[in-house]
């Protein structure tokens, strides 16, 4: 039987169609695979070159712990994120931040410390009012605390206390128990010296310097008291014995020379410009103060 020329046309047509579509398809599916084999590739690539590391929600000023909670995964090309990149292994609750450190900053060991401040049964927050404070002192800032005298001379009574608190006038700060009768007789000598003042100073960066040595040495009665205590560790009751041996006696001596060092003008005059410097400074922190206040 003869064939159409028209059919066997048609069916040639087709043929080459579906060899042509063939072809395509498969040029389509090998490029498809390349593609998939170029971006997995890439994708190892990418994951070679990149590291989890962890940024800062937000803010944290230097010598303020730093928790788990303050931070976020972050994924980045290692070339980016600092070799010394930290691990959630390298967080613990005596974590601490060396500097001034800012929101969305990739961590790195060489930013944190740890603490060796101890957590101890006697330790209390103790709220104060009578310390002359810094203009600008803010929660988290660390200060010592110091008394100065009428002859100038000047002593540090507590070192390195985080303001956990803090109002116009008034601070909250943990203090040993041991530390809290040595504030509490400085608190009366002050009131018992015209001329005295307690005031604070502020760590510039708390988290790369070290606690100040306390210099300031508190009565006789009070030291006999503090190795009585039982509520002082006996670890810090053999610091103070050593830090104290020997300077009770000079000490006693001092403190009867500040009472009786100037006389009744001296005194007066020291007395009242004392009394300007302390109103003047919390008028400047009052100021400040209110000046948060408006701002929120």
């Amino acid at each position: 039987m003869a064939t159409n020329p028209m059919q066997k046309k048609a069916r040639n047509s087709m043929l080459i169609g579906i060899i042509i579509g063939l072809i395509i398809g498969c040029i389509g599916i090998a490029f498809f695979f390349m593609q998939a084999t170029n971006y997995k590739k890439q994708i190892e690539e990418a994951a070679a070159n990149t590291r989890k590391a962890y940024a800062l929600k937000s803010n944290i000023k230097s010598g303020s712990n730093i928790t788990i909670d303050d931070l976020v995964e972050v994924s980045a090309l290692k070339d980016v994120i600092p070799t010394d990149y930290v691990t959630l292994a390298d967080i613990t609750d005596k974590t601490i931040a060396k500097l001034d450190l800012t929101q969305g900053l990739v961590l790195s060991k060489s930013m944190i410390q740890e603490t060796d401040a101890k957590i101890t049964s006697d330790l209390r927050e103790q709220q104060y009012n009578m310390i002359v404070l810094p203009q600008y002192l803010d929660i988290d800032d660390y200060i010592d605390i110091r008394i100065t005298y009428p002859n100038g001379q000047d002593y540090i009574v507590a070192s390195k206390k985080r303001i956990k608190n803090i109002s116009e006038d008034t601070i909250w700060i943990d203090m040993y128990e041991q530390e809290t009768l040595v504030m509490t007789n400085a608190i009366v000598e002050a009131y018992k010296a015209p001329g005295s003042k307690l005031y604070a100073t502020t760590y510039v960066e708390p988290g790369n310097q070290v606690d100040a040595t306390p210099t300031y040495v508190p009565s006789s009665a009070v030291i006999n008291l503090m190795n009585s205590d039982p509520n002082i560790v006996q670890e810090a009751r053999q610091a103070l014995a050593s830090r104290y041996a020997g300077l009770m006696t000079r000490r006693e001596q001092d403190i009867n020379q500040q009472l009786n060092a100037v006389g009744e003008e001296a005194q007066s005059n020291l007395e009242s410009n004392l009394e300007q410097e302390i109103t003047k400074s919390k008028e400047a922190r009052k100021e400040y103060m209110d000046s948060l206040n408006g701002a929120i």
